[in-house]
């Protein structure tokens, strides 16, 4: 069968770029306002369920964010906060938010800056916030030394650094881009791949993710892997593909921002190569499918959200997106950025069904240590275990699992087959 592993497991796709500011930019548009279902939907009421409000002194959980800042990420960060605002509202009216007590989220804007993240840390200690969440963040390194000192636990969706990966007290909820990586190497070896060349961001934690895991899984897999650093704002991205091609890779891949997705795409195009190409889902945004179709159709992808609308954490999100935000479109497939933000914050919530202490970070972080097999929002069945066996030289990873398949010129991805990642990790 080669190095995949089938599982029978539609729905959720963990995205292997996540934690590199790396979710699809989500289209917006959507629903019909004020909470009111769209044509064909179950009432919003109806799906929710009974109220089971929360009651007392509010738990404040943290979040560092860059949805104010000057970059090209502020626009997403935007719209990870409309995500996870709506769903704190839901896990307060519905789940009796954590222990029977209500959610506060404290926002710190950080510009996804070292100094910056490294500050709002800071504030986070002085703020004595119970926990940080964060969807992605590409300063890791910044933010967790500070948290973990103070004994406060970070979790991240997907984690990229070595301090988010390894250094105790951190922990990432999926694999992130360490598992995508093993994805891409697993299905490049599947499918006669000899060399694979991956143009990045030339940023520390970037290049520090893919030199050292990429090296590993792909040496693993029996695929040969070239980095070709790209330095940020690069426009015309033709000279570095050209020398990927010229250094003998069969299969073209990325990781990167949507701008840098953008060059990426035009200089695969103005070669006019016929390579197999491996993107993440921040290349699917609007802009790109309609600039780009025949290049992204038929590229290989891991993504973040169910393609399936009928599944019942998908039909939940719909739901919780026409109560508390009408302009989010109901669909998380479509509004990836605002999925990312609730898959984040209600994956941490399911962490304390059955929790009845106080949610301390101490007991917080014992939690999280001891849980096993939690619910993962949008998993479509897909859990985590944070007791550091996943993938076994990253033991902060809370599970290996992997989707991945073949891109429609729609954007969505057809195919996909979960891919067990942990023997691509073992010495």
């Amino acid at each position: 069968m080669g190095l995949l592993r089938t599982v029978r497991r539609s729905g959720w796709l963990i995205s292997g770029a996540l934690a590199l500011s790396l979710a699809a930019t989500a289209c917006g548009g959507g629903d019909s306002g004020g909470g009111s279902d769209g044509a064909g939907a179950t009432p919003a009421a109806q799906v929710l369920g009974a109220p089971s409000p929360a009651e007392g002194a509010p738990v404040t959980i943290g979040l560092i964010s860059a949805s104010a800042s000057d970059s090209v990420l502020s626009a997403q960060f935007q719209r990870i906060e409309q995500g996870m605002q709506m769903a704190l509202k839901y896990a307060n009216t519905y789940r009796g938010g954590i222990a029977g007590r209500p959610i506060a989220l404290f926002i710190c804007q950080g510009g996804e800056t070292p100094a910056g993240t490294q500050d709002c840390a800071n504030q986070m200690v002085n703020r004595g916030v119970a926990a940080v969440i964060s969807p992605f963040t590409a300063n890791g390194a910044s933010v967790v030394p500070v948290l973990t000192a103070a004994k406060i636990p970070y979790v991240s969706l997907s984690g990229t650094s070595t301090e988010e990966l390894t250094k105790p007290g951190a922990f990432s909820l999926t694999g992130g881009f360490s598992v995508g990586l093993a994805a891409f190497a697993a299905y490049a070896h599947d499918h006669g791949v000899r060399k694979m060349a991956m143009l990045a961001t030339d940023g520390p934690a970037v290049l520090q993710a893919v030199n050292g895991i990429g090296g590993i899984v792909f040496r693993k897999a029996g695929v040969g892997f070239q980095t070709i650093a790209v330095p940020v704002g690069t426009a015309d991205m033709t000279p570095q593909m050209q020398a990927a091609v010229k250094g003998g890779a069969d299969a073209i891949s990325m990781v990167g921002d949507l701008t840098f997705c953008t060059s990426w795409l035009q200089a695969y195009q103005t070669l006019n190569l016929d390579l197999p190409r491996y993107i993440i889902n921040t290349c699917i945004d609007p802009t790109t499918l309609k600039a780009y179709k025949p290049v992204i159709a038929g590229s290989v992808m891991t993504a973040t959200a169910t393609t399936d609308t009928a599944t019942t954490d998908a039909t939940l999100y719909g739901a919780i997106a026409r109560t508390y935000n009408s302009k989010v479109d109901p669909d998380p497939a479509v509004s990836a950025s605002q999925s990312a933000g609730a898959i984040t914050l209600l994956s941490f919530v399911n962490l304390f069904k059955g929790f009845t202490g106080d949610p301390t970070s101490a007991a917080i972080t014992q939690q999280l240590r001891s849980a096993k097999n939690v619910p993962l929002f949008l998993g479509d069945g897909a859990t985590y275990t944070c007791d550091g066996k996943a993938v076994p030289i990253l033991p902060n990873v809370c599970s290996s699992e992997v989707q991945i398949g073949t891109v429609k010129d729609d954007g969505t991805v057809e195919d996909a087959k979960v891919i067990e990642t942990t023997r691509l990790f073992t010495p």
